[in-house]
C-alpha cells in the first residue's frame, strides 16, 4: 500500500496553469473549486480531486486517452468506475496545511478498502478536546485528563482523531459510523498501544493501520487486504509539485483540452 504526499507550493501557481488543470475535471467539479475564496484552499481542493487522474497518468493506466470516471459504493464512498483495473484499485485522500495525502491499494480481496486522515497541531488543544468530548470513550477521556503541555495534549489528540477519522473513511461511512465505537488505547507517553472497534481488537478483525508524521502533521492510514504491488506494509512517497503538475499539464495538451474541448 502506498501513500503519495503531494505538497502544494507556498505561492499561488500561475492562473494559466490552474485553469489548465481545471480542464481535467467535470464542469460541476470546476465550479465547486472556483467557489473557494482563498487560493490555497482552491488549490488543495483541485489537487485532491486530481490525485486519481495523476496516479493513472504516471502509472500509464489510462485507456484510449480517456479520463477516469467515478462511481460510489452503497454508503457513498467514491470508487473508480473506469478504467477497469485488475486487481481493483482502492483509494482515499486527505488534506491539511500544505499537504494532500493519497493512499492507494491494489487488492483482489472483495472487502479490500483504505482510509487515511491527517491533522495539524491545534493552537488550543483544550478547546479542541472539549469539542470532540462526546466522540471519545471513557478510556480516551481519561488519557486526556490531568495536567500536560499543549505539545503532549496535541500528540494525544492527533493520535486519537486521525485513527478514528481514518477508520470511518476506510469503511466509507464518515463520522456517522459513530466515532465513540472506535477506541484508541494510549500508553503513558501518549503513544498508541492498540485500537478497538466495538470492543474488538482491530487486528483480530482483519484491519491494519499505521501512523506517521510529515512536517509536524500527524497522519493515520487504515487498510484491509494484501496489496499485490507493494509488499511489506506502507510505502510513503514524497511528490514534488513539479512531479505532480507536469504530467497533468502534458495530459491536457495531449487530449487537446487547451483548445476548448470539454471534459470527456
Amino acid at each position: 500500500m502506498k501513500i503519495y504526499a503531494i505538497k502544494i507550493p507556498d505561492q499561488p501557481i500561475p492562473n494559466e496553469t490552474f485553469d489548465k488543470l481545471l480542464l481535467l475535471m467535470e464542469p460541476q467539479g470546476r465550479e465547486r473549486v472556483k467557489r473557494f475564496r482563498l487560493w490555497d484552499d482552491a488549490l488543495r481542493s483541485l489537487v485532491a480531486r486530481l490525485t486519481m487522474t495523476w496516479y493513472l497518468t504516471v502509472k500509464r493506466l489510462l485507456v484510449d486517452d480517456k479520463l477516469p470516471t467515478f462511481g460510489r459504493k452503497g454508503k457513498g464512498k467514491p470508487t473508480l468506475a473506469s478504467p477497469t483495473l485488475n486487481p481493483p484499485l482502492e483509494f482515499n485522500n486527505t488534506h491539511e496545511s500544505s499537504y494532500i495525502l493519497f493512499a492507494v491499494l491494489r487488492s483482489p480481496l472483495p472487502l479490500a478498502c483504505v482510509g487515511i486522515d491527517i491533522m495539524s497541531p491545534v493552537s488550543d488543544p483544550v478547546d479542541t478536546q472539549e469539542g470532540i468530548f462526546d466522540q471519545l470513550t471513557l478510556m480516551e477521556k481519561l488519557s486526556l485528563a490531568g495536567k500536560m503541555s499543549d505539545q503532549e495534549r496535541n500528540k494525544r489528540l492527533m493520535n486519537l482523531w486521525t485513527l478514528k477519522e481514518g477508520y470511518t473513511k476506510a469503511v466509507g461511512e464518515g463520522i456517522t459510523f459513530g466515532l465513540e465505537r472506535i477506541e484508541v488505547i494510549l500508553d503513558d507517553q501518549g503513544d498508541v498501544q492498540c485500537v478497538k472497534v466495538d470492543g474488538k481488537d482491530s487486528e483480530d478483525i482483519g484491519w491494519n493501520y499505521k501512523l506517521g508524521n510529515v512536517e509536524g502533521n500527524r497522519w493515520a492510514v487504515w487498510w484491509r487486504g494484501d496489496d499485490t504491488e507493494e509488499e511489506g506494509g506502507v510505502k510513503f512517497v514524497d511528490v514534488r509539485w513539479e512531479e505532480f503538475e507536469k504530467p497533468l499539464v502534458d495530459l491536457v495538451v495531449k487530449l487537446g483540452l487547451q483548445n476548448g474541448q470539454d471534459y470527456i
